[in-house]
């Protein structure tokens, strides 16, 4: 009779993934992401960083990157950018920036994924930096600059 567990083949431990954070943000419960940070002015326009794993067989940062656009051009003026690489701590990494209106206010989020082999399967390692209302360039710069600090470890990660 066949079993499944974590970790095992098919759910191999997560890598461990670090941002260094400026002074004036804070750490909060991850909820369905691995951990999220935010900028300690609170409110619902606060920038916010998430991180995420999408483990799979198949697919690609292609894949997660083209639905990440999608989900983007279903809101109130969606808009997604052209893909971009860049290179953080000796790992290369997909970006796309993307772009709608909530509650009248203009939101933009900057998806970061890269790939982590990880034997039978592929973690996709993704970092999400949102940032929405009047100060949306200033916090961009802001969260910008913490994404460029990710140190990822594909060994390191626990069960």
């Amino acid at each position: 009779m066949p079993t499944v567990g974590h970790p095992s083949a098919l759910s191999p431990a997560y890598p461990r993934i670090e941002l260094t954070l400026p002074d004036e943000w804070v750490a909060e419960p991850g909820g369905d992401a691995l951990f999220r940070a935010t900028h300690g002015r609170g409110g619902d326009l606060a920038p916010e960083l998430t991180a995420y794993v999408h483990t799979s067989r198949e697919a690609s940062t292609a894949d997660l990157v083209d639905d990440l656009a999608t989900g983007a051009q279903e809101h109130e003026e969606g808009e997604a950018d052209p893909t971009f690489e860049v290179e953080i701590g000796e790992r290369t990494w997909t970006g796309l920036n993307v772009s709608w209106i909530e509650d009248g206010e203009p939101v933009y989020v900057v998806h970061l994924v890269t790939p982590v082999e990880a034997g039978e399967v592929t973690h996709l390692v993704r970092l999400c930096g949102r940032v929405a209302g009047p100060d949306s360039e200033q916090d961009y710069e802001g969260v910008q600059g913490i994404l460029e600090t990710v140190i990822v470890d594909p060994m390191g990660g626990g069960a």
